[in-house]
């Protein structure tokens, strides 16, 4: 018998939605995908997301058994007493004012803060949104009956009920990562949010891992071609939903989950009684810590903002506007590097490792200094960008292996890479299995989290193997394993923690 699970993915630059068929065989397969646009206006991302559905639906001819949502993190919106937005999207990626984390920092002391939650100290998680907010819209705030992200906007239009998980609630710097063993908690932290006058009943329930959110409504299944009934899971966080998808799940896996920003994920094996990483390195490097969507291991994250973001950027601003697969091409003529051209890939500060909110964009030469752009051409500069990319993540790979304690965490297995943005340039995934000293193995999805939104929740409710995974190729390898770049990653490095400013 086939069974068929509907996946949605808000992302930050694009909302996806997936309908995946899961076979006799236990293989999950695409049948119809389509991707827009996300909208900032709420009633527009609601109505845009609600046709997106009854267009993949009527494209793939059948109805699912079961829906899973998963959205970037962070990125949320105050609802009024009837559930209304009182703003636009308030996005991770907006924020460059530190003055209210820093007054929640001052609050409770930054080493404290990570203890109890797992979250850097930042000015997008959402405990300084809402300090923010209070601060600077008091109206907003005061009229602001109820909180919901991304996930749960979803989760409120085909249900009626506000829901989400503990991956994302973990993302808020407002809900305690649990014990080593121990269970996620069902709601937001009542200390955590009486520091920005805010308590629970505000906040979204947090659904326990393997629980369904709710069911579509009448309305919302005459609005998007769902069967009242079906039933709804809020599969959690993009990064980790991908993660788990590609079947990143047990200590010593690691993904890297990339989109309009890059994640490195990493399943650390956790004891009874005690986290297998110190919490504190955990925090100064830059990194956080939460738990898996089944909540059963610790899992590791490293960030990088500028990804998939930077190469838009880079070709309208820099290259203004050229052609991108023309360009490419000129990077592939120039064989195997690595090139003459180093790049530090931020825009806008370091997350990890060496945390730096003023770190920049830099073009240097082969040995670490600067470099006139107008003396390299368009392909040896784009070269550079993506290496810089790639040299990046194996800098978080390093710190993250570094950290680690157990045995498990520090197995050198494969790679998995989601695919999207990643898989579609081979530009990129040539040049990363070169950088990378792990074999890559990558996930061929053309929809990698909103296909294992879906896929997590047919595993959730029965109607797929919990070993599925989504179809993948690999593993493969670089031909020197990352050696070639052994040099060049040195440098990267060096450069990038003696930046002179």
């Amino acid at each position: 018998m086939t069974f068929h699970a509907l996946g949605v993915d808000v992302g930050s630059t694009n909302t996806k939605v997936a309908l995946l068929a899961l076979g006799e065989d236990g293989t999950p397969r695409e049948v119809s995908l389509r991707s827009v646009p996300t909208r900032a206006n709420v009633p527009e991302l609601v109505r845009v997301l609600q046709d997106l559905v009854r267009q993949v639906l009527q494209a793939g001819g059948v109805a699912p058994d079961v829906v899973g949502i998963a959205s970037m993190a962070e990125t949320g919106v105050p609802l009024d007493s009837h559930d209304e937005p009182l703003s636009p999207l308030l996005r991770w990626d907006g924020h460059r004012d530190s003055s209210d984390v820093d007054a929640l920092v001052a609050r409770f002391g930054a080493s404290e803060l990570f203890a109890a939650t797992g979250v850097p100290a930042t000015a997008k998680a959402p405990l300084a949104t809402w300090h923010r907010l209070r601060r600077t819209q008091p109206t907003v705030f005061g009229r602001m009956a109820r909180w919901a992200g991304a996930s749960e906007l979803v989760c409120l239009a085909l249900t009626g009920e506000l829901v989400t998980d503990h991956t994302l609630a973990g993302r808020s710097m407002a809900y305690r990562l649990p014990a080593a063993g121990g269970t996620p908690a069902a709601e937001f932290d009542a200390g955590l949010l009486a520091a920005v006058g805010l308590d629970p009943s505000q906040l979204p329930a947090v659904a326990a891992p393997g629980a369904a959110a709710g069911s579509v409504t009448a309305d919302a299944a005459a609005r998007t071609g769902l069967r009242a009934g079906t039933p709804v899971v809020v599969a959690g966080h993009d990064h980790a939903v991908g993660a788990w998808a590609a079947g990143v799940r047990r200590p010593g896996d690691v993904a890297d989950s990339l989109g309009t920003a890059e994640a490195l994920v990493r399943v650390v094996g956790a004891g009874a009684h005690a986290s297998a990483v110190d919490r504190e390195a955990v925090r100064a490097a830059g990194m956080s810590l939460g738990r898996t969507v089944t909540g059963e291991h610790e899992s590791l994250i490293a960030g990088m903002a500028g990804a998939g973001s930077l190469i838009r950027w880079w070709f309208d601003s820099l290259l203004g506007g050229a052609d991108p697969e023309a360009v490419f091409a000129g990077v592939d003529e120039l064989g195997p590097g690595p090139g003459d051209v180093l790049v530090l890939p931020y825009p806008s500060g370091r997350q990890s490792p060496a945390p730096d909110a003023s770190a920049r964009l830099r073009i240097l030469d082969a040995q670490g200094r600067p470099l006139y752009p107008a003396s390299r051409s368009r392909a040896d500069l784009t070269r550079g960008v993506l290496e810089g990319l790639c040299l990046q993540l194996r800098w978080m790979d390093a710190e993250q292996r570094r950290l680690c304690r157990t045995a498990a965490a520090h197995v050198t297995g494969a790679l998995r890479v989601l695919g999207g943005i990643g898989a579609a340039n081979r530009t990129w995934l040539d040049i990363k299995a070169r950088v990378m000293p792990a074999p890559l193995v990558l996930t061929t999805a053309t929809q990698p989290v909103a296909s294992g939104a879906a896929l997590l929740a047919a595993v959730r409710l029965g109607l797929a193997h919990t070993d599925a995974v989504l179809p993948h190729v690999g593993p493969a390898h670089g031909p020197a394993g990352g050696r070639d770049y052994d040099d060049a990653y040195r440098t990267f490095v060096s450069a990038a923690v003696d930046d002179p400013k």
